[in-house]
């Protein structure tokens, strides 16, 4: 039994542990992508087509749009 279990970024709900599915995708307030933890291989991909969140104009240098 883990205490802490990872969350899918796009559904939000609990993964056990090695089930779960790593993509690098890209996050609105970084300029790189990064490796982060989804529940399915559909979920990492409509991730990548609707990234979550909005870019801090102020705070992200590389967000031009």
């Amino acid at each position: 039994m883990t205490l802490f279990k990872k969350k899918c970024k796009y559904c939000g709900e609990k993964i056990e542990k090695g089930k779960e599915v790593f993509a690098k995708v890209k996050v609105p307030e970084l300029k790189d992508k990064v490796i982060k933890a989804f529940c399915s291989e559909e979920h990492a991909e409509l991730y990548e087509k609707c990234i979550k969140g909005t870019p801090s104009r102020s705070s992200c240098p590389f967000c031009k749009e």
